[in-house]
């Protein structure tokens, strides 16, 4: 479903919708999945999804959150450069903010902290197509107005991010969703042996990215990763 198709506007639909636009422009990038979801039945109305959050699982969330609402059950996207030898790759997997989905259906956690906080995280993006075992929560336990924002992958665990959601989101549509750009955000993840694929990825995204979406401000991107490289 395109979110044309509908009259009432959700600014963060038009703004995915851009940035699938900007992917496919771009001669640089090769589009494998640029996708929007199914419409759920009833959560189509930020009224009722908000208050049913609130009623039903105590979480009062802030406007702050609510302004970045979309109808779809997911949206997605996954694209590689075409440049050879490139380890620049991007993939994202949004979820409906009314999804149920918690961490702890999918690792149960080493130890009692790491039960409850699993427990407690809402994925809301994560990386099905490139298989990477990424992806990212927001810790909502009741009462919470603005979520926590975590960064799960399988060998470091659960990480909190040093953002909110709507950074999160607005940050995911800057990098289209280069794999590792979280890292940036989080205090473990450099150093790795492991990680180097991903740096060079990262900083492939932060030369390129600046020519290729001149619309869009990378300093301070720029600026994380040269702390942590």
């Amino acid at each position: 479903m395109d979110p044309d198709a509908n009259n009432q506007k959700f600014p963060f639909e038009e703004y995915c919708a851009k940035t699938f636009k900007e992917i496919h422009d771009s001669s640089d990038l090769t589009a494998w999945e640029t996708q929007f979801g199914e419409v759920p039945r009833y959560l189509d109305d930020p009224e009722y999804v908000f208050g049913s959050l609130a009623q039903d699982y105590g979480l009062p969330f802030s406007p702050a959150v609510q302004r970045n609402f979309f109808r779809f059950d997911k949206i997605s996207a996954y694209w590689e450069s075409t440049e050879e030898g490139s380890e620049l790759v991007g993939e994202f997997q949004l979820n409906h903010v009314y999804s149920r989905r918690l961490m702890s259906h999918t690792w149960e956690g080493t130890d009692d902290w790491e039960r409850n906080l699993y427990k407690e995280l809402r994925i809301f993006d994560n990386t099905p197509r490139t298989g990477s075992g990424r992806m990212a929560g927001l810790r909502a336990s009741p009462g919470t107005t603005d979520p926590e924002i975590w960064f799960f992958d399988m060998r470091q665990g659960a990480m909190e991010m040093e953002l909110d959601y709507g950074t999160y989101l607005d940050t995911l549509m800057v990098t289209k969703g280069a794999i590792g750009w979280q890292y940036l955000f989080c205090d473990a993840g450099f150093g790795d042996s492991g990680f180097t694929p991903i740096v060079g990825g990262l900083k492939e995204m932060l030369d390129v990215f600046p020519r290729l979406f001149p619309d869009h401000d990378y300093s301070d991107l720029k600026a994380r990763f040269r702390e942590r490289a």
